[in-house]
């Protein structure tokens, strides 16, 4: 592939992501990775990492798109592009034109600092997904009959490790903690919610840059990535913040693979499920990491027992079709079978269940 190809590749990422963005509900985000995929060029060192990066640069690889949207959002917020963030909520969207001048010049100020946001893939941890993992919870629960000890890879936050702490409205059936200060109310297709209350007994998550949102600098960091033409996104993660910062959750700085194989599937849980739990972030993963994290499962899925037993749930894309919930749970008469349960956005404004 020419140099030239590979910006053209590049750029279409840009493009696309600009699609999926409005679809999502968030023409500012759109118009921003738009005019970023139609302008950047390599005059500045963040335009030169972009246009030169080696990977995929897509939603499905290292979401460079949304590493420059999550920067110029965080320099806006933090008050050091004024030029800029007179163009966000809660002010109109911008015409393309002069909106496209602000960004260029808002890199050409903040350069370095671009460059280092674009070190770290987004970090959303978005609330919303706890809407269908909830959910995923109740069946694992209806299954076995005892508590479980949940465990999240690429925890970030570990926002949605106190999923418990939310409310739901499943089609008009309330779940969780009634009254919370975080409600998730899903609009709901197919069949009925699961009806078991999940009771969580044990929780902990492992991520390779665990966000601390006690720290100020590190909340603002994950704000950041949360689009700002969204304000319900906004208020959704600042009720589940002030949860965590009140009762945190314990997230442990190790790869993936590695916590995977210390954590799960070792002695002493009898009376429990242990369950593995992601979402949207499996794809982060180098292919190494996640084959070590399938036989380990796998290999611990032939040792669980009644007593002791073993699930693993996942919310992520699947192929070009969109995110899809998924469960494999041991002992199961289907040897550990992937069963889909239901089908949603990335942001969980809509759930399709189909159930198990």
């Amino acid at each position: 592939m020419t140099d030239q190809n590979r910006e053209d590749e590049i750029r279409a990422t840009f493009a696309q992501q600009a699609v999926w963005c409005r679809a999502l509900g968030s023409p500012l985000t759109a118009l921003v990775v738009e005019t970023l995929g139609a302008r950047l060029d390599r005059s500045s060192a963040s335009g030169r990492r972009v246009l030169d990066w080696i990977g995929d640069t897509g939603a499905m690889g290292h979401s460079v798109p949304l590493r420059c949207a999550g920067a110029l959002n965080g320099l806006a917020r933090a008050g050091e592009l004024p030029q800029l963030a007179r163009f966000y909520p809660p002010h109109k969207l911008p015409d393309q034109e002069v909106f496209g001048a602000a960004v260029m010049a808002a890199i050409s100020a903040k350069d370095a600092a671009i460059c280092r946001w674009l070190d770290h893939a987004p970090q959303t941890n978005e609330v919303a997904r706890s809407g269908v993992l909830y959910a995923g919870m109740a069946v694992i629960a209806a299954e076995f009959g005892l508590p479980l000890a949940i465990f999240e890879v690429g925890a970030s936050a570990g926002l949605n490790l106190c999923m418990d702490r939310f409310e739901y409205d499943f089609g008009g059936m309330k779940r969780g903690r009634i009254g919370a200060e975080v409600v998730l109310n899903p609009e709901w297709h197919g069949r009925a919610a699961p009806t078991v209350e999940p009771e969580i007994a044990t929780r902990r998550g492992c991520d390779l840059g665990p966000l601390d949102m006690v720290d100020r600098g590190q909340r603002e960091g994950l704000l950041a990535y949360i689009w700002p033409d969204q304000p319900q996104r906004l208020a959704r993660v600042n009720g589940a913040i002030a949860l965590a910062r009140a009762e945190p959750p314990q997230v442990d700085r190790m790869e993936a693979a590695a916590w995977v194989e210390r954590e799960i599937g070792g002695q002493g849980q009898n009376g429990m499920v242990q369950v593995l739990y992601h979402s949207i972030a499996y794809q982060y993963f180098p292919p190494e990491t996640r084959q070590r994290i399938v036989n380990h499962m796998e290999a611990a899925g032939a040792r669980a027992s009644a007593q002791a037993p073993l699930a693993w749930l996942a919310f992520e894309q699947f192929e070009q079709q969109g995110p899809r919930l998924t469960v494999r749970m041991w002992p199961d008469r289907g040897a550990g079978e992937t069963h889909v349960l239901a089908t949603a956005g990335a942001h969980v404004q809509a759930v399709h269940w189909k159930g198990k």
